[in-house]
């Protein structure tokens, strides 16, 4: 069996539970739903005619359950020897399902993200968007070198029993940490060619501001596991001196750079700066 499993928070995923419905019917194997939803009420009015739907469980939590958390929750009470874990807010294509079961039996199967081919019409959401095709989106040979994401992967259940999300107080970052600490088991992620979309975009100063706490996740998860690394971490370590040089750069200007103009470069230094004005000294915070 195949258990799919979506953690909600504050998101109508009602349209996206009746496509995953669809595509059940038409795939050979069991197929399983778990929707575990957060949200606040005004969500829960719109999600909870998911409950009356078939091959379907829909269970309410509390608010204050982190979405690792969720999916350790999920990952315990699943039927399914497999694991499809989704976020929300996304869509995927016509043969997603089919195109997952037909790889089975695996271990561990990520599927990337895509993002509109259209730019959006409110110019509120163009960050987001911009951000999510040239650093998010691309090829599975590429993904390889790049870091786990856990908004559309396959799991073996007793894998991820074995080796769970790890359940901090970081807001971000969780996924490429749990990626990296399986390589240690000698545990293979396969990166095949089945993206969802990313619907939920956010609008740019929110967007924005999210990149911000995710940089201050991304420290509290380095005290606690020393060797999670990012691109940012990277650079920042390989290049400590030209990294430190970045505190000296205006933020508000930068912050009005990215918003106005959607560079990225900006964006980096942005991040750049966030990171290393967290340590004490800012080189050589290892």
């Amino acid at each position: 069996m195949l258990s799919v499993c979506i953690p909600v928070f504050n998101y109508n995923v009602l349209p996206l539970i009746n496509e995953v419905l669809r595509q059940a019917n038409s795939v050979d194997k069991d197929v399983e739903i778990l929707v575990y939803d957060t949200s606040e009420d005004q969500y829960l009015a719109q999600n909870q005619a998911i409950g009356q739907l078939p091959l379907t469980r829909y269970v309410r939590h509390s608010c204050t359950v982190s979405r690792e958390a969720l999916r350790n929750v999920m990952a315990r009470e699943a039927a399914g020897e497999y694991l499809l874990m989704l976020d929300d807010d996304c869509w995927p294509d016509t043969n997603f399902l089919a195109n997952y079961v037909q790889r089975l039996p695996a271990v561990v199967m990520v599927g990337g993200t895509r993002y509109a081919d259209k730019r959006p019409q409110d110019p509120e959401l163009f960050l987001h968007w911009h951000y999510g095709r040239r650093r998010e989106a691309s090829a599975p040979a590429r993904r390889r070198n790049r870091f786990f994401q856990s908004n559309n992967f396959v799991v073996r259940k007793d894998i991820l029993l074995a080796h769970p999300f790890p359940e901090s107080e970081a807001l971000g970052h969780s996924d490429t940490l749990w990626g990296q600490l399986l390589v240690p088991a000698n545990i293979t992620i396969q990166y095949v060619d089945n993206p969802v979309i990313h619907l939920g975009l956010m609008k740019n100063r929110d967007f924005l501001a999210k990149q911000k706490r995710e940089v201050e996740s991304l420290r509290l998860l380095r005290k606690q596991y020393p060797t999670v690394r990012t691109r940012l971490t990277t650079f920042a370590d390989r290049y400590p001196k030209v990294s430190s040089l970045s505190e000296f750069m205006p933020e508000e200007a930068l912050s009005r750079y990215v918003l106005e103009r959607g560079n990225l470069k900006a964006l980096d230094i942005l991040k750049l700066k966030w990171w290393v004005s967290g340590w004490v000294p800012a080189i050589g915070y290892l």
